[in-house]
This record gives structure tokens, C-alpha cells and sequence, in this order.
């Protein structure tokens, strides 16, 4: 299986579909066009991940705090829900398996605004023991090809652990994403984003992390039929350590080249 050609298809496939919508109305309703590119990611999540995993949009709810709406809520189809009507849920925050918020095109500030809502949401969620769940954004689009700009605000929204945001794609060609271990040695403790610059092949990364995120031990089997030969780290052009990591050392705020 060549899966570096099959993530520039995926690719090419969501960036054909995000169109769509847009070619009927001729931009005369951006809230329509909105709506069906945070559709478009829920149909392409649900096409690869497990009968298990029930991908939706809605709200969190806790016995002393409720999330905003959430663009792709995916919750175990194991659990109960407080209410359902179509893709439209209201779950408590031990059913949760992830977040993600849809962008059609990011810039510095709408993705700031983007990671402090996955923030938000996600504590809800990461106080609960054991819980493993993902926050991430998708943009269709980047304003900016900086990895800097991503990185700082991505650090700036996740003053501690549990606040942090997993991954992102911003367009087709740059990828962020979160290890808690270096993933060039996996016994080291590393609190750190990596940035990738692709070609093509960001949203192919995001979806089949998502997967990974919640089919860990299956996708840990057969790696190499879900990710690229030769890994992400030849990619990498920047990185950001965890504020709670860094302690506060001015050293830490370095992103390039890669820490020591």
C-alpha cells in the first residue's frame, strides 16, 4: 500500500468536497457553507473509524459546567447520551473520545480562538480518570505558512497539561502535533509540539491520527499501513515545548531547530 499517495488522494478528495456547497450559492449563505465543510470531516472520520466510536456535533455537559457547541464530538456508542436528535448530541464528559473544531481558513487569531475553545472543552473531559480523549482542529485553509505563529498560540492556550490540544491540520500542507514522548526516542519525557511542512498530505495525516487517537493499540499493529514510510520528522520546521514543561525558562520558547 503507498500511503503517502493514498493521504494526497484523501487530500484531494476533502479539498474537491469543501467546494461544493460553496459552487451552488455562489457565496450567498457562508453560515450553509460553514455547516457543510464541518459535515464534510464528520463523513470522512466516519468512513474510517470504528463501530464503536459515534462521530456527531454538540455539547458537553457536567453536573457544574457545559461546553459551547463543538463542531465533531465523537463519543463510545457504548455509552448513554442525554440527548440525541440526529447527528446533534448533549453527553457527559466520561462518554468523550475527542474534539475537533472545523475552520474553513485560519489565521493567528481564529486559530488562538480555536485552541482556547478545544482548551475549554477538553479539561472538561481530561479530569476524569483514565481518559485519553483528543482535541484537535481541522482547517479547510491557512492564512499564514509560519509554523511559528501556529506554534505560539497552540503553547499560549495550554497553560497546563490537561488544556493542551492534540493535532492540527491547517490547509493541505502543514501539520501540527502534540508528544508527550520524543518521538525519536520513546522513553524520553518531551511535553512538546512538532510542526510538519507537507506536500498534500496534512489532512490524510489528521484523519488517520484521529484513528490513532482511538484505535491506538490497532494502529500501533500496523503502522505502516497507516502512516507514510520514514515518518513525520523529516518534515518538522519548528517546535514548541509545553509551558508547563518549560517552568517558565526563556530557553523553552526556542522553535528551531529541534531541542536538544
Amino acid at each position: 500500500m503507498n500511503v503517502e499517495d493514498y493521504f494526497k488522494s484523501l487530500g484531494n478528495e476533502i479539498e474537491a468536497l469543501k467546494q461544493r456547497v460553496r459552487h451552488i450559492i455562489a457565496g450567498r449563505h457562508w453560515q450553509t457553507d460553514g455547516e457543510w465543510k464541518e459535515s464534510v470531516v464528520r463523513q470522512i472520520l466516519r468512513r474510517h473509524l470504528p463501530a464503536t466510536a459515534i462521530v456527531g456535533r454538540g455539547f458537553i455537559v457536567s453536573a457544574k459546567a457545559a461546553t459551547t457547541q463543538l463542531d465533531v464530538l465523537i463519543y463510545r456508542a457504548s455509552a448513554p447520551v442525554l440527548f440525541r436528535d440526529g447527528d446533534l448530541v448533549f453527553v457527559t464528559p466520561d462518554t468523550v473520545l475527542g474534539v475537533v473544531e472545523v475552520k474553513s481558513r485560519v489565521t493567528a487569531n481564529s486559530f488562538a480562538a480555536a485552541v482556547r475553545k478545544l482548551a475549554s472543552a477538553i479539561e472538561l473531559v481530561r479530569v476524569h480518570p483514565n481518559s485519553e480523549a483528543f482535541a484537535a482542529v481541522f482547517a479547510f485553509d491557512a492564512q499564514s505558512s509560519r509554523s511559528d505563529i501556529y506554534l505560539q498560540k497552540t503553547a499560549d492556550a495550554a497553560p497546563d497539561w490537561n488544556s493542551r490540544h492534540s493535532f492540527a491540520s491547517l490547509g493541505p500542507n502543514r501539520f501540527i502535533r502534540y508528544w508527550h514522548f520524543d518521538p525519536l526516542d520513546d522513553h524520553r519525557q518531551y511535553e512538546s509540539w512538532h510542526s510538519y511542512r507537507f506536500d498534500g498530505l496534512a489532512h490524510g495525516y489528521f484523519v488517520h491520527n484521529v484513528v490513532d487517537a482511538v484505535s491506538p493499540q490497532s494502529v500501533f499493529r500496523n503502522t505502516d499501513l497507516w502512516f507514510p514510510d520514514g515518518g513525520k520528522e523529516p518534515c518538522c520546521d519548528g517546535y514548541i515545548r509545553g509551558p508547563w514543561f518549560c517552568a517558565g525558562l526563556r530557553l523553552c520558547s526556542r522553535r528551531w531547530p529541534r531541542p536538544p
